[in-house]
């Protein structure tokens, strides 16, 4: 089987393409998105003796790429994978929705098909009996620490930013952050529940500006020297 690119930080739409790949976790490699060429040289990223036959880079510049829109919306590279089309189209929307607005309205599974999922997932791989309950526990029981482990951060994020300030500029509301380090939660939650387009923080010395996804303007093309 080949190996899989992704970008690093994986969102849903990179597991996505895992997924309907096929491939294992022990064949996906993480490669930042201004790369312009696979290092098959470097050793350290495991890519030595491969060559470009050897591997499927998904979801990155490189790569399978999802559809741009003259508008400038970009949707999700799982949809425009073969191997969507005998893929279920409420996943691909829900997929395509998040990538390309950052948001999911109108969730379309619940943790009861998520546990069915995993039900399902480990029979196929011929687990039963006790096997196969003790591996719908293992899993879900992770996705449900991890789904408070969240709420916990969601809370902090909360916090920080009612340390900060929401400005509205000209049609964009922009946050200023304190100084600091910035979690993605933060992002996260400015971007879903306040409508900032954009957010303002300083890291040390530094001064840089985050957008988010869905968001293409304002343009910060002019600034890119002096951002970090």
């Amino acid at each position: 089987m080949k190996k899989v690119i992704v970008h690093p930080n994986p969102d849903l739409d990179a597991c996505t393409c895992v997924a309907l790949d096929g491939a294992d976790a022990d064949d996906v490699h993480f490669l930042p998105a201004d790369y312009e060429q696979v290092p098959f040289w470097c050793s350290c990223c495991n890519f030595k003796g491969l060559s470009q036959e050897d591997v499927r880079i998904l979801d990155h510049r490189m790569g399978e790429k999802g559809r741009l829109d003259a508008d400038g919306k970009r949707h999700a590279a799982a949809c425009s994978m073969p191997e969507a089309k005998s893929a279920d189209p409420d996943l691909l929307a829900e997929v395509d929705e998040k990538d390309s607005t950052g948001i999911v309205r109108q969730p379309r599974f619940g943790l009861d098909v998520v546990l069915a999922a995993i039900r399902v997932e480990a029979s196929a791989r011929r687990l039963s009996h006790a096997s196969l309950d003790r591996e719908v526990v293992s899993v879900m029981s992770r996705i449900i620490r991890g789904l408070n482990l969240l709420y916990a951060t969601r809370r902090e994020a909360h916090a920080l930013i009612a340390k900060g300030c929401i400005e509205q500029v000209g049609s964009f509301r922009v946050a200023v952050l304190p100084r600091g380090e910035v979690s993605p939660q933060v992002g996260i939650v400015l971007n879903n529940e306040y409508d900032v387009t954009c957010a303002i923080y300083a890291q040390g010395f530094n001064l840089g500006v985050t957008r988010y996804p869905g968001r293409v303007e304002p343009s910060l093309c002019q600034l890119e020297p002096y951002l970090l």
